[in-house]
């Protein structure tokens, strides 16, 4: 980052959203004339009296944002700012970026600052928010704040803007705020001491909960314009932009004590859903015009008061997140009450908390939430004993990409293994493997279908059948880079729910999960390495002593969770079903070597090309089907004595 027109941007650093215009430079008085309050619905389908900043179309570049109203949630018209992608950047304009502001309005000190965010691009690296206490605004020289949510990061940021160079006031950390695309919501700042720096996120279903809010506090700015803009942080990026469409923006000046104290956050959120097994009720209280008095906080749940001494009352609010070089703590109270007790899946529930400030006032805040950790559902299952060949169906692809690597994403991953692939793909090979245990290294084994060696932008999907027994599992993850876990109707169920996926680049950890009853449960897992280290382990954890076993180890036999190969055969009496799997069918897997690429003649595995499915005829007549990783052709159907034999082959 530079100061400078010219930008670019990476969340691997504190720095990010700086803003360059375009289309205006502006040196903005901060003695403006205030005014009490300015809302906007935009249902006119006009944004007369804003300001557009924007980077500029030039010989051989469209840079220029537009600014389009399209319908909104209720009937009227909401606002979206759309800047173009930079792509090559032949003028170096840096990251793209556009926004709008009201230039008639300056608020110093005390305020508050909102607008609904209806829709964003989710799968774009870019920023949408708010701009506060903006001077001096043009190239190069724009001071005051942003308050953004970043759709790459899964976060909310609070930044401090010099001459465009943003630095990080605060945040909530990495994967910490992750939105609904479906859902709208609505961002709020404020401060009720021009200080005080509050971000808050709301659903739009629940405007009276604060669910999740950035804190920090900085006095280097205290008055300027306001408004809202949106940010890529794809740089350089043929493709992303920035994108996202706002509604019924307000600014006002509250009057004075008209900032009482507030929730800031609410766990588990408000209309939303806890994963974990064993969820924590969490609310946060900041201290503003008034302040909590921590004798007198009542929570409930589901109707019934906690008594006091089984809540944790913490007279501060943390933000451990936040940059060394500013506040983290916080006056006011952080309350914690952890739930004991396995809630039944898909349970709603719900919690009030009532507290009282140091004038006496009481206030309260209502909310409900969905318990929805990762449970298995016996639906999904089949039989113990339905399956007869053990090991996962694993499918390699590599790009080279020029020796440049991709981004470090379980996206980017899903391009590469698609059918067709979005990215290009150098290399691809399936194998059957016995455990997801492999090492770039070659220990304990390499990459399936690769050579031991080093290469960059590997993704590899997995699927197997787990012979789980109904109750609590535990699992060990240890990888690196990303793994994702799911589990659904079947191994190719594009909408399977995850049971695990990495918050960051590489995890050693573990995960817990219920099974509704015995049975043999599908599971795909899909892994991803960008460059460097590239290892994947996935074990099994005994609840009573904590050992843990590889998943389908063959020298543990009776400790393992048994892994099959996700190839099944199913019967019906009617084509139209419903197709059960047959009983008593036996499949006999034919194989073949995948030499390595790189290595030849080495052989790195084995890869099934089809095989014969041995059943026993059934006393009626039958229609049969099979279902597999990969697209299944039946080439024969025969009888022999009392059994049906279907040969196979798979793509």
């Amino acid at each position: 980052m530079t100061n400078n027109p010219t930008m670019s941007s990476s969340r691997s650093c504190t720095c990010h959203a700086g803003i360059a215009f375009g289309l205006v430079i502006l040196a903005l008085s901060v003695s403006r004339i205030q005014i009490a309050a300015q809302s906007f619905d935009f249902n006119g389908g006009s944004d007369a009296g804003w300001t557009h900043y924007s980077l500029l179309d030039l010989p051989g570049f469209s840079g220029a944002a537009s600014y389009t109203f399209p319908a909104d949630d209720s009937g009227g018209k909401a606002y979206r700012i759309t800047a173009p992608p930079t792509k090559d950047d032949p003028y170096g304009l840096g990251n793209a970026r556009a926004g709008s502001f009201r230039a008639d309005a300056v608020y110093s000190g005390r305020f508050t600052l909102g607008t609904d965010l209806l829709a964003w691009n989710d799968s774009w690296r870019q920023e949408a928010g708010l701009i506060f206490f903006f001077q001096d605004v043009g190239l190069g020289t724009s001071d005051g704040y942003t308050a953004t949510y970043s759709s790459d990061y899964k976060n909310l940021y609070i930044s401090l803007i010099n001459n465009e160079i943003p630095t990080t006031v605060a945040e909530l950390g990495r994967n910490s705020v992750l939105l609904d695309a479906t859902h709208r919501y609505r961002l709020v700042v404020s401060s009720h001491d021009g200080a005080t720096l509050l971000f808050q996120l709301f659903d739009k279903g629940d405007l009276n909960n604060s669910f999740k809010s950035a804190i920090g506090y900085d006095l280097t700015y205290n008055a300027g314009v306001s408004g809202l803009f949106v940010f890529q942080q794809e740089y350089p990026s043929m493709t992303q932009g920035a994108e996202a469409t706002f509604d019924n923006y307000v600014a006002a000046v509250p009057a004075a004590g008209a900032l009482p104290l507030t929730v800031t956050d609410l766990y588990p959120p408000p209309s939303g859903r806890t994963t974990e097994l064993y969820p924590a009720v969490t609310v946060g209280l900041l201290d503003r015009d008034t302040m909590v008095d921590t004798s007198k906080i009542l929570l409930y749940f589901d109707g019934q008061w906690i008594p006091t001494a089984s809540l944790n009352i913490d007279p501060q609010v943390h933000r451990p997140a936040n940059p060394g070089a500013y506040a983290r703590d916080f006056y006011g109270a952080t309350v914690t009450y952890p739930i004991t007790t396995l809630l039944p899946w898909g349970s709603k529930h719900t919690n009030s908390i009532a507290f009282a400030d140091t004038t006496g006032i009481w206030r309260t805040n209502t909310w409900s939430w969905t318990a929805a950790y990762p449970y298995l559902h016996g639906s999904n299952s089949l039989p113990v004993g339905s399956l007869t060949v053990r090991g996962f169906d694993a499918r390699m692809v590599q790009s080279e990409n020029g020796g440049v690597t991709l981004e470090n994403s379980l996206a980017r991953a899903r391009q590469q293994l698609a059918i067709p692939p979005q990215i290009l793909v150098t290399r691809t090979a399936t194998n059957i493997v016995q455990m997801l245990s492999w090492n770039l290294s070659g220990s304990p084994a390499s990459v399936p279908g690769l050579c031991t060696g080093a290469y960059i932008n590997i993704a590899v999907e997995s699927s197997a059948y787990l012979e789980l027994s109904a109750g609590l599992h535990r699992f060990r993850i240890h990888s690196d880079d990303r793994t994702g876990i799911y589990s659904g109707a079947n191994v190719a169920d594009p909408t399977a729910p995850a049971l695990w996926e990495n918050p960051n680049n590489t995890a050693d950890t573990t995960f817990e999960f219920l099974v509704e009853a015995d049975g043999l449960y599908p599971v795909r897992v899909l892994w991803e390495e960008t460059g460097g280290g590239a290892l994947l382990n996935l074990y099994s954890v005994s609840l009573s002593d904590f050992s843990e076993v590889l998943i389908n180890d063959p020298s543990n036999p009776t400790q393992a969770v048994k892994a099959w190969y996700p190839i099944v055969c199913k019967a019906s009496p009617s084509i139209a079903g419903p197709f059960t799997p047959a009983a008593g069918a036996v499949n006999a897997v034919n194989t073949a070597d995948v030499v390595g690429t790189d290595c030849a003649p080495t052989v790195v595995g084995q890869m099934v090309t089809g095989g014969t499915f041995t059943i026993p005829a059934a006393a009626s007549s039958q229609f049969y089907y099979l279902e597999g990783p990969r697209p299944v052709r039946i080439k024969s159907f025969t009888k022999v004595a009392s059994n049906v034999v279907i040969n196979y082959e798979l793509e």
